[in-house]
């Protein structure tokens, strides 16, 4: 499948065409200058054509690492791409960049075509004839924004786009999707760039280099996977005083809600604190099981005693979580950074898991001969039946008489045996408690 590279220098409005050709907001859009800092994939179709789009990074920012690192992305796609669609601002005409970069396209012998974004109406289309100094046969006037003659622009790739050698799997169908995640620089890209074995995401050590939300298809074995990288999660009184870092934390909660599984790194060096925990437990309370990946364990010392100590921190902070499977790795070395997907295969097992109705009402009622409810203000509590509603994750609904009588502590109990009949360990389970007749669903 081809890739068509979204390129331009910081705010000419890429992201914007990006999400317009999704058809969901995937990339970060904002009025500052150098937003995205990843490259950002989805797969399109137009006209029958399917092909992969690249978001790339804007090559101009002022931080001096960050700035290296995104022009090393840039050059990367420039090699790795098949067209490009050549971003520039109408509204502020040519700029030396936008020259720099057309001569770099050339020098790359790419196809490649000049969108001049921000042109809103047939009024303002003689202000992209300025961009005809760049020596290009045709420009496109559009509006990112508006999806003005987007579509046009569109049915021009797809006529120059070189034919496919051989169809690639890029659907997510059938794939284990996994959220990398933890608070900043902890190695979430690093991590992921050690299993694919490139430079994808932008690895620097400057806390919060990834803002999007970065989704790669990855295969390990016979598995098939989403790696979906995130921004590290800062402390809300930090992070809503910034826009972008907002932005940031939104499609954290929605990439939490896109994935099957959360892959939560920690700093081996640094221990659990307050922020892994607050991390942890949201994906947790999102219904997600958690894979706790403690990063930088080759920088550690003392290891088995560093393993002792950080295990009962778990045990005793995260009780909730139902022994996660623990892994100490290291992204630098590559230490134990395939056992995570091993854990995950185990995890989503348990996680599609279903029980028939038949099984479920016999596990009830072993709970009731166990320990009856207690009685609630003089009402006796009857529980009828029990029922998986929905896996992914698993969702159990109990019938009674006094629904809003059965006590969180029974519910507990409840689901302390369905563990131990089922097993989901690990795995969140959501149990409900419905008033007999009602038939709203879980």
């Amino acid at each position: 499948m081809k890739k068509i590279g979204i390129i331009g220098r910081p705010n000419v409005g890429k992201s914007t065409l990006f999400n317009r050709l999704a058809g969901q907001r995937i990339a970060i859009v904002d009025d500052m200058a150098g937003v995205t800092r990843d490259r950002i994939e989805f797969t399109a179709e137009w006209l029958g054509r399917r092909f992969r789009v690249v978001d790339t990074a804007g090559y101009d920012m002022k931080e001096e690492i960050v700035k290296k690192e995104m022009q090393r992305q840039f050059m990367y796609s420039l090699e790795e791409a098949d067209f490009f669609i050549l971003m520039v601002d109408g509204r502020e005409g040519v700029h030396p960049l936008d020259e720099i970069v057309c001569g770099l396209l050339r020098e790359s012998g790419k196809d490649f075509m000049v969108a001049v974004n921000k042109i809103d109406s047939e009024s303002a289309d003689m202000l992209a004839l300025d961009f005809y100094s760049l020596g290009v046969e045709k420009v496109f006037p559009i509006s990112a924004t508006h999806g003005r003659n987007v579509g046009d622009l569109m049915d021009e790739i797809i006529s120059r786009l070189p034919e496919d050698e051989k169809e690639e799997d890029f659907s997510y169908e059938g794939r284990i999707k996994l959220i990398v995640t933890g608070r900043p620089n902890v190695g979430k890209s690093s991590m992921i760039n050690r299993w694919l074995g490139e430079e994808r995401l932008i690895v620097t050590d400057i806390p919060g280099t990834t803002r999007d939300a970065v989704d790669t298809l990855f295969e390990h074995g016979s598995e098939k996977y989403v790696l979906i990288d995130t921004a590290g999660i800062r402390k809300k009184s930090v992070m809503f005083k910034d826009r972008i870092e907002k932005y940031g934390y939104y499609r954290w909660e929605d990439a939490v809600s896109r994935a099957d599984i959360a892959v939560c790194l920690i700093d081996g060096l640094e221990g659990l604190n307050e922020r892994d925990v607050k991390v942890i437990a949201d994906a947790w309370e999102a219904g997600r099981p958690v894979i706790i990946v403690v990063n930088k364990w080759d920088a550690v010392e003392n290891k088995d005693e560093a393993a002792k100590a950080l295990r009962d921190d778990i045990e005793y902070k995260l009780q909730f979580l139902n022994n996660p499977p623990v892994i100490f790795a290291s992204a630098m070395s590559g230490k134990n950074v395939y056992k995570i997907f091993e854990a995950a295969k185990g995890l989503y097992k348990e996680y599609t898991k279903r029980v028939g109705t038949g099984e479920a009402n016999r596990v009830l009622q072993a709970a009731l001969e166990r320990h009856q409810p207690p009685v609630v203000k003089g009402r006796r509590l009857k529980l009828y039946f029990m029922t998986q509603a929905a896996a992914c994750p698993p969702q159990f609904v109990i019938f009674a008489n006094y629904a809003d009588s059965v006590h969180f502590s029974y519910q507990r109990f409840v689901v302390n045996i369905i563990r131990e009949y089922f097993g989901f360990e690990g795995i969140p389970i959501k149990l409900f408690i419905r008033q007999r007749g009602e038939k709203k669903e879980a």
